[in-house]
């Protein structure tokens, strides 16, 4: 059976490629997708004028959302290690877990964020973040 800091790594990739694959899925639900998952308004507007900003943007996120995926399953040995390794998953754990805590004080003066979705991403995010903790003491472990 695997260490539970093992199954907190795998939780951060999984949750990086659920994310890749929403990004992806967004491009070709089109506006309605967009809003759906929050994305801004000036985003929203290019996916439903059809211009490069949505798509662009978005494949931008899916491309740092692979990264992690990666970095993560590299942190347990399912790919090559990554160059930078230990920075890069302590990079994301810091990035993963400031989204996740970030929200809780917008929210008092920003209503328009209280709501399921931000919240669920929060807390998705934070879990995604201490899985990438435990990637980075996985790995520095083994040094």
């Amino acid at each position: 059976m695997k260490k539970l800091s093992e199954w907190w790594v795998y939780l951060a990739g999984v949750i990086a490629v659920i994310g890749v694959i929403i990004h992806i899925a967004a491009i070709f639900g089109g506006p309605s997708w967009y809003a759906y998952f929050g994305a801004p308004p000036q985003i929203v507007q290019s996916a439903r004028e059809g211009t490069w900003l949505a798509p662009v943007s978005t494949m931008m996120i899916t491309a740092l959302m692979a990264i992690c995926a990666a970095f993560a399953f590299s942190a347990l040995g399912l790919i090559r290690r990554l160059p930078l390794l230990r920075t890069g998953l302590a990079g994301m754990a810091a990035i993963c877990l400031l989204r996740s805590m970030i929200l809780w004080p917008l929210m008092i003066n920003h209503p328009e964020l209280r709501n399921t979705f931000e919240i669920v991403a929060a807390i998705v995010w934070g879990l995604a973040g201490v899985g990438f903790v435990f990637g980075f003491r996985l790995v520095h472990a083994h040094r």
